[in-house]
């Protein structure tokens, strides 16, 4: 069971992970809390800051950089330092970001797509929040996420039986346009480092 793998295994698991799925950082050699890619829509249809997504279309897809993930909660047993340490992380990361997809690379791409389970608050940063609307990829996501936060937090199991509706999958989402009008900042970041 997933919950059981050391965490030495956990990171190589992971790495593998990233490799086979092509997954960008923001930046090289950097660590930000988010990694990257390109990838076409298959979920039903939804709007967002005024952009209408149908299955097939390009976006850019979020996923959690795991390995700073664990740095910042690994050991932690209170929910509000997580999440003062995770809101320090999105705010050092988002500028970013929004350098990142504004790069010729992510030109046809119109939207910000991710699923997790730290979504509490997101909408402060104008992300929006939706359901998984298939009960099952939503009971096997919230399965394997769990999992994973036990990998690398001993106090896992406390935290997840205290506050169990904290800690359901949800999709987050953001328009490109609105992103990188909130966060833009000039990086030096280049379609060359695609």
């Amino acid at each position: 069971m997933l919950s059981r793998i050391s965490y030495p295994l956990w990171k190589s698991w992971d790495a593998i992970f990233r490799l086979v799925t092509q997954m960008k950082p923001l930046k090289r050699g950097e660590s930000h809390l988010f990694f990257i890619k390109k990838r076409r829509y298959l979920g039903p249809p939804f709007s967002v800051d005024g952009v209408n997504v149908r299955p097939l279309d390009p976006v850019i897809e979020l996923h959690m950089n795991n390995r700073l993930l664990a740095q910042v909660v690994r050991n932690q047993s209170s929910l509000v330092r997580t999440s003062i340490k995770l809101l320090k992380e999105t705010k050092r990361s988002l500028p970013i970001l929004a350098d990142r997809i504004g790069s010729h690379a992510y030109q046809r791409t119109q939207v910000v797509y991710g699923i997790t389970l730290i979504h509490r608050g997101v909408e402060r940063f104008g992300f929006h929040v939706f359901p998984i609307d298939s009960k099952t990829v939503r009971t096997i996501l919230t399965w394997y996420l769990h999992n994973i936060f036990r990998a690398f937090n001993p106090n896992a199991n406390s935290i997840l039986n205290k506050r169990p509706e904290l800690f359901v999958p949800k999709v987050v989402v953001m328009s490109k346009k609105q992103l990188i009008n909130s966060y833009h900042r000039s990086s030096g970041i280049t379609s060359s480092q695609k």
